[in-house]
């Protein structure tokens, strides 16, 4: 792979050219040289997951219990640690024992602890959800995504070096693919065994009308036995390479000094570099115009369907989901990954509005809950149609932050572009939560009966879509070029021993 992704540097198109030609035709044989490093990235990014897919299962649970956007406000503060990673990423980095490795030294005792927060939510947060605890449930899954959030910046960071350096674009589809099929677990698999109906109708003999096959808690349990047994089989049976020359010499320099002091120096000098500082602003932005879009699945439970065929509704979009990071791998493992956000991000902003247009849809259609036949085709396209555009987007932002991120201090660089992605996405859907109830206007009867005249989901909804096409216009699409153009070495600091004598 060549990482010079500046079009005024002196070389020939026509080697531009074979070099795009020999990158696509070239995957499926790095594929199947780098198996055993893509299998474990895989396992790794499937693991981080499932807590994430839980997460994103509980608001419909508390919903059911008769929760309000102001409590799903709060539990939305659980996702804030991936937006605070950047605080303890040079730590990371710098902070290691040898002997173990520099990414197991992280990655064994915080999988332990992962286990261990699985066990002991196992026995509380049934009872936590059913008698709307919203403060003290959303501290513990703070702190278990606090791990969790450790853990992508560890193997975010041991993806650059797991790989070879040419492979190593692969990564973004490792993540691609671990992350939706550890969601999907933690989501759709969840909400399906957990449903009475699904169990009574799929899986059971004997129908139960109260409780499906599996119980949040109880798949809170199995999970920490399964990060027990993963971790110690991680510790055991993976061993790390070796640092490459450059890391070791930055490591004899950093042991003359504070190894805290320079992680942190080097953070802010990574900050400092204009190329950084315009791609942490695009990042930044980049996704505020699908802020309102958190909001969908909760409206669409509130407008008639229910959370069971939500949840089956995601089943078909997993294997789609695969197949799609497969088949763009040429273009994210390409030169320019971010032609290929520019080339979708139209397609995704009118998928995030059709998704909301069909709220009042479903809310027309439904009769106790029953649809017409063709209710179902027509959503599973559209969620379809959203989901290729999104994968294809967000892709697209990961393989260029894996492409530009310098190995030499992986975890830093990956995770100051995802924290600048995920502040600007997580802070503007939390956002979103708290001013739906603000933005609507209710009308109410003197016996103190409420309807909604105007929903503010789509006053929320207008606005991001009028965000979206003029920071795309005005601003985005200029910069996605500038962005490309940029030379490798735009991205990179000086030498490690200039830096370390700063200290």
């Amino acid at each position: 792979m060549v990482f010079s992704i500046n079009n005024k540097v002196s070389q020939p198109e026509k080697m531009k050219s074979n070099l795009e030609q020999e990158t696509e035709q070239g995957i499926f044989r790095r594929i199947l040289i780098e198996w055993r490093n893509i299998s474990i990235l895989l396992f790794l990014y499937t693991l981080q997951g499932v807590p994430g897919g839980l997460a994103g299962s509980i608001p419909l649970l508390l919903q059911a219990r008769g929760s309000n956007y102001s409590d799903q406000a709060i539990f939305s503060l659980v996702t804030w640690p991936f937006n605070l990673k950047l605080l303890w990423a040079p730590l990371v980095d710098g902070i290691y024992w040898k002997r173990m490795g520099r990414r197991k030294s992280w990655l064994v005792p915080v999988q332990y602890l992962i286990g261990v927060t699985l066990l002991f939510l196992s026995f509380h947060v049934d009872s936590l959800i059913d008698s709307l605890e919203i403060m003290v449930l959303t501290a513990l899954m703070f702190f278990l995504n606090l791990l969790i959030a450790t853990q992508d910046v560890v193997v975010d960071g041991w993806a650059l070096t797991l790989l070879k350096r040419e492979n190593v674009g692969l990564a973004t589809t490792c993540n691609a693919v671990g992350l939706k099929i550890g969601r999907f677990i933690g989501y759709g698999l969840f909400i399906n065994l957990a449903s009475p109906d699904f169990s009574n109708k799929y899986l059971r003999t004997v129908p139960k009308s109260d409780v499906g096959v599996v119980t949040l808690s109880g798949f809170m349990f199995a999970w920490s036995i399964i990060y027990f047994v993963c971790t110690t089989l991680t510790f055991f049976c993976k061993k790390e390479k070796d640092a490459d020359p450059e890391i070791e010499h930055a490591e004899v320099d950093e042991d003359k000094g504070n190894k805290i002091i320079v992680s942190y120096l080097r953070l802010w000098r990574i900050i400092k570099l204009p190329a950084v500082q315009k791609c942490l602003i695009f990042c930044l932005t980049c996704n505020l115009a699908f802020a309102a879009s958190v909001l969908d699945d909760l409206k669409q439970v509130e407008a008639g369907l229910s959370k069971e065929i939500l949840a089956q509704l995601s089943v078909p979009l997993v294997p789609l989901g695969l197949l799609i990071t497969v088949l763009i791998t040429k273009w994210t493992s390409g030169l320019r990954p971010m032609s290929l956000f520019r080339n979708t991000y139209g397609l995704t902003l009118l998928s995030a509005g059709i998704l909301a247009a069909m709220v009042p849809v479903t809310s027309f259609l439904s009769n106790n809950g029953t649809f017409p036949w063709w209710y179902f085709s027509l959503l599973l396209g559209i969620n379809i149609f959203a989901a290729i555009c999104f994968t294809c987007t967000g892709l697209a932002q990961v393989a260029f932050i894996t492409k530009i991120s310098d190995p030499s201090y992986g975890a830093t660089y990956a995770t100051l572009f995802n924290t600048g992605i995920n502040v600007g996405a997580i802070g503007s859907a939390t956002l979103s939560l708290w001013l739906a109830d603000p933005l609507t206007v209710k009308s109410c009867s003197s016996d103190g009966l409420c309807s909604t005249v105007f929903d503010g989901y789509y006053v929320e909804t207008i606005a991001c879509m009028i965000i979206g096409v003029g920071w795309f216009y005005f601003w985005g699409n200029n910069v996605i070029t500038e962005l490309q153009e940029k030379p490798e070495s735009a991205w990179k600091l000086g030498t490690v021993r200039d830096e370390c004598r700063v200290v």
